[in-house]
């Protein structure tokens, strides 16, 4: 099931913008009005998500939030390369939640990590024990944690660097190989500390 969202998400919120304002771009359309075209892809499907579960889920918010504030930009007069930089709002709206779990009794990392033993069929009972116990284990999940609030804050500013300096239609294929690089080395990255030798035990026995 995580999967088939995973691919929706890619699909929905990358791949569809990115066919949609290219293919306005080459059909003659400016570039603010194809940004918001395909910006309204992810609201639709954020839409979608509230509708579905019927309940509040802050990442769908933010998105339509986002979006909406685009479409205001634009009517007021906004510059391009202000539409372009939004998508920084995202990454680094994920940074910030993340950075403000890190002291908490939950980091999202290992929330994360948890959810993701027990729908490999393994119980997490004994990493709750570990995480009760051992502060050296919680320091392995916090610092994970803080690790990629980090890796999201620079990809936010990276994605303002590229919206004011390359040519607008560049920026939108920047941005979407942007996010597959840092998400590649994030995951890598974290998979590294993981298994570091004074980790691997308290995480994977």
């Amino acid at each position: 099931m995580r999967r088939r969202e995973l691919a929706a998400t890619v699909l929905g919120d990358v791949v569809a913008p990115l066919v949609l304002f290219y293919g306005l771009r080459a059909g003659g359309v400016a570039p603010g009005p194809a940004l918001l075209a395909g910006a309204a892809v992810p609201a639709g499907r954020a839409l979608w998500v509230l509708l579905r579960h019927r309940r509040v889920e802050w990442f769908a918010v933010l998105v339509l939030v986002l979006c909406v504030a685009s479409a205001a930009t634009a009517l007021v007069g906004g510059d391009d390369r202000v539409l372009l930089a939004r998508e920084a709002l995202v990454t680094a709206a994920l940074g910030v939640v993340l950075l403000a779990s890190v002291p908490s009794a939950r980091p999202v990392l290992f929330t994360i990590g948890r959810l993701t033993l027990t729908e490999t069929g393994h119980s997490p009972d004994e990493w709750d024990l570990r995480w009760a116990r051992s502060a050296r284990f919680r320091g392995i999940w916090r610092w994970l944690t803080a690790g990629w609030a980090a890796g999201l804050f620079l990809d936010a500013a990276l994605r303002v660097v590229v919206a004011h300096t390359l040519p607008i239609d560049m920026v939108p294929a920047v941005h979407a190989v942007q996010w597959c690089v840092v998400l590649a080395v994030l995951l890598v990255a974290g998979q590294v500390w993981l298994r570091l030798p004074r980790h691997r035990e308290l995480v994977f026995s």
